[in-house]
């Protein structure tokens, strides 16, 4: 069902429903206690702590293991990793707020959760200090250059693991993709889909890719976000620069019609590096 933007702002909370859908808080059982506000809060795009339920998924994740939440924004996924999973986490972003321990002492895992403002292509760490790298709806801000991969990688122990969550298109857009689609521009510029994921790891040489697909509810996260946030607060509450991005995302949401926009994960396994023999042709 499309939503009718003419009605917007002065939208009612049933047309919301009945326009899109919600993730069922029953398909993921760690996050039973957790209210709609709680997954959600705290983290930017979509997806929430659903999102970072199937990530930490993919992951052999136990009591002890280095875990660098690269782009952690406000250190919810951080809070999360260390709490569920007894992970020594550290939250890792540039303009990572002071309130970070605190929250984190709240949570029973101030003594897990290490906050670290850093940027992510200058990371103040010595190879090899991590098993594993998660990073949620922050990569393609700063990974997608051909060179990032192999920087990162040398963070990581050999077979310690990476996983990436974001936003994706299905295939490569190009220069005739609708206007709509262009989400954030020009930052959509470098949303890539799956299989460009995929390549842009493999490459490397030094990683086995185990997963780079379309999530089953990568259209259904950003559905669940308009629902969040209309519901959290009308858009006559909102500042306007988030009225203004709710409503861009209804427009793109209306007018793709198959799944096109939706969002991806890679998982991946760090290996021994394929020694490429320089070419003197």
């Amino acid at each position: 069902m499309k939503f009718d933007l003419s009605a917007w702002p002065e939208v009612g909370l049933r047309q919301v429903r009945s326009a899109f859908r919600a993730v069922p808080l029953k398909a993921y059982p760690e996050l039973a206690g957790y209210s709609r506000a709680e997954i959600h809060e705290g983290l930017a795009g979509q997806g929430g702590l659903f999102l970072a339920s199937d990530m930490a998924r993919l992951l052999t994740l136990k009591a002890g293991v280095r875990v660098l939440d690269l782009g952690c924004g406000e250190g919810t996924t951080s809070i999360f990793l260390a709490r569920h999973f007894g992970a020594r986490v550290f939250a890792v972003d540039e303009d990572l707020p002071d309130s970070l321990p605190l929250r984190a002492s709240r949570a029973g895992v101030g003594g897990l959760v290490t906050p670290v403002r850093a940027d992510a292509r200058k990371l103040p760490f010595p190879p090899g200090s991590f098993d594993a790298v998660f990073s949620m709806n922050a990569f393609f801000y700063f990974g997608t250059d051909d060179l990032y991969p192999p920087y990162l990688l040398r963070f990581l122990k050999d077979r310690g693991e990476l996983v990436i969550g974001s936003p994706c298109y299905r295939e490569e857009i190009g220069a005739d993709a609708p206007e709509e689609f262009l989400l954030e521009f020009p930052a959509c510029l470098a949303v890539h889909s799956p299989d460009w994921w995929r390549r842009h790891f493999a490459k490397t040489g030094e990683v086995e890719v185990l997963h780079a697909e379309l999530h089953p509810r990568g259209a259904e996260f950003w559905e669940d976000r308009v629902r969040f946030l209309l519901e959290d607060r009308p858009p006559e509450g909102m500042k306007p620069g988030m009225r203004n991005m709710v409503r861009a995302i209804i427009r793109m949401l209306n007018r793709d019609e198959d799944g096109f926009v939706s969002h991806f994960m890679l998982h991946a396994r760090k290996g021994k590096p394929i020694k490429l023999q320089p070419n003197h042709g």
